[in-house]
């Protein structure tokens, strides 16, 4: 919460004495991703499914990533388990409102929590939904960081 602490933080881990998250040898890259031609039919067909899908309870949801970036596709090879691109959102609901449905993968962040929600098939591939749960108090620090890191997104609610 404090800006200078976390600028700190930041410039900290920047040290080689920090492996981030790798080890020699293993990688967690993403494969290759075949871009859609028809990225505004897909586009469209995103919203549309978000939409209709979002919760009475969420007050904003913002879409972000390859969706709206119009550069939406399929993996050259298995993901994660996972052939198609994820459609990712950043959702502001109270916790005790999240649908049932929605898979808490648990993965979190200060002020996010990571959960699964419904599938899509776009393309005959099937696509989902990753949704970045803003935790309640947090709603105003979510937002500078969207704005700090620039992402471009997409109001949907």
């Amino acid at each position: 919460m404090n800006e200078l602490v976390r600028q700190k933080y930041l410039q900290e881990l920047q040290k080689e004495i920090f492996i981030h998250n790798s080890i020699k040898g293993v990688t967690n890259k993403k494969p290759k991703k075949v871009i859609y031609d028809n990225q505004d039919e897909i586009h469209n067909a995103v919203i549309e499914f978000i939409k209709s899908g979002l919760p009475k309870e969420v007050t904003e949801a913002y879409l972000f990533g390859s969706a709206v970036e119009k550069r939406f596709g399929k993996y050259e090879e298995s993901y994660d388990s996972r052939e198609g691109s994820d459609i990712d959102l950043i959702v502001f609901i109270p916790k005790n409102k999240i649908p049932p449905h929605w898979k808490d993968l648990k993965t979190s962040k200060g002020w996010w929590s990571l959960y699964r929600g419904e599938e899509i098939t776009l393309n005959n591939t099937i696509h989902c939904t990753d949704i970045l749960i803003v935790n309640e108090g947090h709603e105003e620090f979510a937002k500078r960081r969207i704005q700090e890191k620039g992402l471009k997104t997409e109001r949907l609610r």
